[in-house]
This record gives structure tokens, sequence and C-alpha cells, in this order.
């Protein structure tokens, strides 16, 4: 899925009014077996039910019925899926290529955090496997690879002795690897343009990534959050993009530990930032927030309707794991845009 279509739908049930029908958002990791997926949200449904009266309880019934015809369809890795009957009815299946934890959840408004904390962890990015001969330049968006390029090296003609002396040879050599790397960066250059792609990673031969990464242009090395150098083979590819993707993900990891650290200068400091659940729904009420900031641990009640502030706004959300600083302000925080200055009247100011 491209993430230009994942942000759509997660604006677009961010926005969904609440009704008198429950939502059900339901999320399962279709590694594990179908039968006991199923086994799993039928247990829950039984439960959940009795929390619901008349109509509602009726709805609910309908929505988790309409879940149970899905999960029998193929599947990628994981899914998502948002289903609610009555006056406004909804459906929204979602495959995904990466992981998702299984859970349930039923209630007024759809539960979006899940799909936040995915656009965050998995976003586009671009794997070159390069090697003396080729180079693969794939694409990767959510975990999908979903273009490959693949970029030959010129033929070397085989001419010693008399034609070619071996200073000849050699020259020649060095132009045609300068000419094969700079017709990848032309291609990277082109395809991270277009696409808009936040990070770029390179595996293969040593002295490939060597000669690529010290070629590049400032502007796409400032992309390069990772390097792969090993030997590479057809048979390894599968595995140096998993080796990619894991390298992707610590990357991301760190960005959002950084993100946490500025968030807590900025407090120290300037004072363009906010820490605490209700401080933060306040900036985001007031438009004043640059970046929401949230915790894994942060209970869904909080995480949700602060994502429901954020979300029309457009602004940009940090997903954060394991963060004793950012769990210690309360689990969420905003960089603020501008400070926000109380305007007393004159009748205030002179109490």
């Amino acid at each position: 899925m491209q993430p230009t279509k994942l942000e759509k739908y997660i604006r677009a049930l961010a926005s969904s009014p609440e009704t008198s029908s429950p939502v059900i958002s339901a999320f399962f990791d279709f590694t594990q077996p179908v039968t006991k997926l199923e086994r799993d949200f039928h247990s829950w449904c039984s439960l959940t039910r009795h929390t619901f009266k008349a109509e509602a309880q009726v709805d609910f019934l309908e929505a988790a019925e309409e879940i149970r015809s899905w999960l029998h369809a193929p599947h990628a890795v994981s899914g998502a899926v948002f289903s609610r009957w009555g006056d406004q009815p909804l459906f929204l299946p979602l495959d995904f290529h990466v992981p998702l934890e299984t859970s349930f959840h039923a209630d007024d408004f759809a539960i979006i955090y899940p799909l936040v904390e995915l656009r965050d962890r998995f976003d586009r990015f671009v794997v070159v496997l390069t090697t003396n001969e080729f180079a693969r330049i794939v694409e990767v968006n959510l975990g999908e690879t979903s273009l490959e390029v693949l970029t030959d090296r010129p033929a070397l003609r085989q001419r010693l002795g008399r034609e070619w002396t071996r200073e000849h040879y050699a020259n020649h050599r060095r132009d045609r690897e300068r000419l094969f790397v700079k017709e990848k960066i032309e291609v990277l250059e082109r395809l991270m343009a277009k696409q808009g792609h936040n990070a770029l990673l390179i595996a293969g031969q040593p002295n490939c990534v060597a000669r690529l990464r010290d070629s590049l242009p400032r502007a796409l090395r400032e992309k390069l959050v990772d390097e792969i150098a090993t030997g590479f083979t057809d048979q390894r590819v599968g595995e140096l993009m998993e080796k990619a993707v894991e390298a992707f993900l610590a990357a991301e990891r760190e960005e959002s530990q950084a993100t946490v650290k500025r968030l807590d200068q900025a407090i120290r400091s300037d004072g363009l930032a906010t820490v605490g659940v209700e401080a933060t729904k306040q900036a985001l009420e007031r438009a004043q927030a640059e970046c929401l900031v949230l915790s894994k641990n942060l209970l869904s009640v909080d995480r949700e309707a602060l994502l429901r502030l954020a979300i029309p706004q457009r602004l940009p959300v940090e997903t954060v794991e394991n963060s004793q600083l950012l769990d210690h302000h309360g689990g969420a925080g905003a960089l603020l845009r501008y400070r926000w200055e109380n305007v007393l009247t004159p009748g205030e100011a002179l109490l």
C-alpha cells in the first residue's frame, strides 16, 4: 500500500463522526492461523456484545459478522478492518506487508493509533543492492516492494596486447566504473525526488557500497541511513532486503528518541514545547503544535483523543517506544510553532 493512501484512510477515520452505533476496529496478525484469529475474535465478540444494549448491540453483531466474512479472504502479513452498522455504515479493510499486533476494540470512534504507528515506523525508503556487474534499486512502501529498477554495468571489451596496453585497459575500466556509478545516482535522484522518499540504504559488495556512498551528492547522502557491506548473490537478495528493513527500523527508533530529546531540550531552553496530555491537547486545540509526540505506553483513550485533534491539521506524529523520558513527562508532548502568551485584561492585570 502506498503511504499516501494510508494517510488518506487515517484522515478519513479520524474525521468520522460519532454515532449511536459502535465502530469495531480489529487488527490481525496473519502469520497466525486464521482459525485461531477467528476463534479469538469470536471470544471477544461474545464478551463485548453485553456492553451494548438494544439497537447498538444489533449493530455491533452485524459489524462483527462482516469482519468474520472478510477474515476468510486471502490476506498479506497483517490486516486492519473497521466496521460499523447503523445510520452511517462504515467498512474499511486494509492489508499490509508488515506486522501488526492482533487486537480488537469497540468504541464510539475508530482506533487509529496502530495505523499511525505503522505509518511512522514503515515509511517509504529505497534500497540499492550493488555489485561490480549490476545494481538493483528497490523502492519499499510500508514493507512492500513496489518497484525495482535494474541497471547493468556496460560490457568491458577483453582486448589486451597490441590493441590496448594495460594502462589503456585500466583507464577504460575506471571510466566505465564512473559511468556506472553516475547512472545509478541519476536513477536514484529521479526516483527519490518523484516519489518523496526520505531514506536510502546501500547493500552489497563492500567496494561497490563504498564507491557509491563516496559518489553520492549531498542531498542523497543526507538521506543515507545505513550501509550493509557484505557478499551479494541473487540467492541472498531476500536476506539483504530483510537486513535493510531492520536497519531502517533502527534508524527510525533513533529518530524517535532524538525527537524526545529535542522535546526535553525545548522545554528547558526556549519554551517551544509542551508535555502532558492536557497541555498537549490545549496546544493542538489552539493550532499551536508543530509535531505531536506520543508514547506507546500512553492510555489508548488519551492517544486517540490527541490524534483526532492532530490528524485533521496534518501534523507530523512521532510514535515512541521504551522512552522513560517521554513517559516521565506524561506520555505525550508537542513541539510548538510559537509560545502561547496569556493576554490579560486591564482588570485582571491589577489583581
